[in-house]
């Protein structure tokens, strides 16, 4: 059931950013209402319950400096999507803009568009973040309240975990050791479902495969 459990809340999280896209794209055409109809603040506000700030730990690659041009910072071990990166230095915020990886060392060598502080940049690589200018992450490597680099992200959802202990032989549920779900309690219905179905996959149970995609169906025809 864990497995199962946490593979069908992904997808559910998953599933709300795709949602929003629609929900966007379709109030942009005016085919959607506002307030009780606001489909893309709905959504938001489910995605929201993710949203996160946090430090970022700084890694000194070059050993024989502080502040080289290997020296990263990592994302958070539950990060899924960026919102942005912030640097703090001295009373001013600054915004780390993000720029692709084709541009990053171009931009970091024009005249014109060379990074400061005034306006920093980032690559991500995996999960390593390269900042620049490099007097950044010299500021960040021995940190104080006026020189951290946060980022502000959605993170993943926490896996659900169905605790239990055995009485007589039986397995007992055990809210102490148990995790519950995170997403939106509207999704309960969706959960179910996808539960349901990965359940009737493993035991190879037809009767249950066959409703699933029934209820999948007859869900994705009231989407159109």
């Amino acid at each position: 059931f864990n497995l199962f459990a946490k593979q069908a809340q992904l997808e559910v999280f998953e599933g709300y950013f795709h949602d929003y896209e629609r929900a966007v794209a379709a109030q942009n055409s005016r085919k959607k209402g506002l307030y009780y109809a606001d489909d893309p603040r709905h959504i938001q506000n489910k995605i929201d319950v993710f949203a996160k700030r946090a430090l970022l730990n700084y890694t000194n690659n070059s050993p024989s400096s502080v502040g080289g041009v290997e020296d990263h910072f990592e994302l958070p071990t539950d990060f899924y999507k960026v919102i942005n990166i912030t640097f703090q230095a001295s009373d001013l915020g600054r915004v780390i803009q993000e720029v692709p990886k084709h541009r990053f060392d171009l931009q970091e060598s024009s005249n014109l568009t060379a990074p400061s502080v005034i306006f920093p940049i980032y690559k991500r690589e995996g999960s390593k973040i390269f900042v620049r200018p490099l007097s950044i992450n010299y500021a960040a490597s021995t940190p104080t309240p006026d020189e951290e680099v946060y980022m502000n992200y959605i993170r993943k959802p926490s896996d659900p975990h169905w605790g239990y202990n055995t009485i007589d032989g039986d397995p007992v549920y055990n809210e102490d050791s148990s995790t519950q779900f995170e997403v939106d309690l509207a999704d309960e219905p969706e959960l179910v479902y996808k539960i349901c179905l990965m359940a009737g996959l493993n035991i190879r149970e037809k009767e249950v495969i066959e409703t699933m995609n029934k209820i999948e169906t007859q869900d994705f025809s009231k989407d159109l």
